[in-house]
């Protein structure tokens, strides 16, 4: 019986081997056992978006991870997108470890919501807080519906503040930020949208304390003596932020609706569809990333895309395959928004300021050599010889030789050897028949039986 033989390790890979072992044994105890006297200070500033709602979720997830002992929220914002507010104010209120916040300059809009969401708010002494009327988008106030419900998210989150921190606070201020008919006597008159300085949110309850700064605003909450670690957006983060920015996003669009119309007016395959193309890739990348849309609202898309094309170039007219794509193509836009009255306002701006682009650029390049080298502008007209399909009007009288059978459709083959498709008058005929070529419409050969 042979005896199996055993590899034998040298001396230097045992080493590794033992190196290896004892790095990865420390690496997960540290883990296990890391610093845990943390206060992670997350900066929302700018405009709310998808971007910084996935960013405020990672954030407040990897404190949770590390065990920090307080998260500390410094906003500053005039507003933004009413789904990504909630998505953030849901987050904060969910969150296992407290979250505070301090608002350095204003906390308008949507900014009111997420601030009150939150365990404790420390304002800076300039600092505003509320005027949260929602607006549609083209900026007037939204309809009754809307404003009903955003009464009592505000309210809510308001009595939700007053039950954690046990404070006395009236409910209707925060639907006075919202609802500009709402009087509150002695605080704000009918017809105006309620915004408290940070005195009055503190005499009202709707602030706990005032500080300079982020630093004061730590010593007065207690946590000076955590260890702080600052969370920034990665580079991927802030680009999602920047694409889904309410401006940005419209212009992706304007962009890529722009180039693709240019495109289909020049030769060939240029820049202009290079660039259409890399405009609505990044647009519902964008959307992906940020959770705004999913992939069905891309697929949605690029169906419509190829229903366009294949009306364009395979379809004859313009019909049915044109009508969907284009509806397609829209709905899946209108889809990648959180409201369709979103979703309508940003389709319409770009294809209006598209059309417009357009329109300027062929007037401006009208009669220049330049245009002349992009567009083709020559008609391949039928009198000149051109063609759109092969010609067979040629083998009109000719006699030729079935050498498919006829059922009525089958293939002849003509004395010099060409061999067409053709149709019989109704009759089946079959091979080695002599036929004759009697009509010929397009690409369609009628043959008869030669007797």
């Amino acid at each position: 019986m042979r005896r199996k033989k055993f590899m034998k390790i040298s001396p230097f890979t045992l080493v590794l081997l033992i190196i290896a072992l004892v790095v990865t044994i420390a690496s997960y105890r540290e883990a296990g056992h890391g610093e845990t006297d943390l206060l992670y200070v997350i900066p929302l500033k700018g405009n709310i978006s998808g971007g910084i709602a996935d960013f405020i979720q990672r954030a407040i997830a990897e404190a949770e991870e590390r065990q920090a002992e307080a998260i500390l929220l410094e906003l500053k914002t005039l507003g933004g997108y009413a789904d990504s507010m909630t998505e953030i104010g849901d987050t904060i209120s969910k969150a296992k470890i407290p979250v505070d916040v301090f608002i350095e300059g204003r906390a308008i809009s949507a900014g009111a919501y997420i601030a009150l969401s939150a365990n404790r708010i420390i304002m800076s002494p300039e600092a505003v807080l509320g005027a949260s009327q929602p607006l549609v988008a083209d900026g007037t106030p939204a309809p009754e519906k809307t404003m009903a419900a955003f009464r009592k998210m505000f309210r809510a989150v308001a009595e939700a503040r007053a039950q954690k921190s046990g404070i006395e606070l009236d409910p209707k201020l925060a639907e006075a930020m919202v609802d500009p008919t709402i009087e509150v006597e002695g605080v704000v008159a009918e017809g105006e949208l309620l915004a408290l300085t940070a005195q009055e949110a503190v005499t009202h309850g709707y602030a706990d304390l005032i500080a300079d700064n982020l630093n004061e605003a730590i010593l007065k909450l207690g946590y000076e003596q955590l260890t702080q670690v600052t969370v920034q957006q990665t580079p991927v983060e802030s680009l999602v932020r920047f694409l889904t920015d309410p401006v940005i996003s419209p212009l992706l669009l304007t962009v890529g609706f722009t180039a693709l119309i240019i495109e289909v007016f020049t030769a060939g395959f240029g820049v202009a569809g290079i660039i259409g193309i890399l405009s609505l890739f990044l647009f519902f990348g964008a959307r992906l990333f940020s959770g705004l849309a999913g992939m069905e609202v891309v697929f949605l898309f690029f169906l419509g895309l190829i229903m366009l094309v294949l009306e364009a170039f395979f379809i004859p007219g313009f019909g049915f395959a044109g009508i969907i794509g284009l509806i397609a193509m829209g709905g899946s836009i209108i889809l990648s928004y959180a409201t369709s009255g979103q979703g309508i306002a940003s389709l319409g701006i770009a294809l209006s300021w598209s059309l417009f682009i357009v329109s300027l650029v062929f007037q401006y390049l009208k009669g220049s050599s330049f245009l002349d080298r992009i567009v083709l502008k020559m008609a391949a007209e039928k009198e000149q010889g051109y063609s759109a399909v092969p010609t067979y009007e040629q083998y009109l009288g000719q006699v030729g030789v079935v050498v498919h059978p006829l059922r009525p459709s089958g293939v002849i083959e003509l004395p010099d050897g060409k061999r067409l498709d053709v149709v019989s008058e109704g009759a089946y005929v079959q091979v080695g028949k002599k036929v004759k070529v009697i009509v010929v419409e397009g690409r369609r050969i009628l043959v008869r039986v030669e007797e």
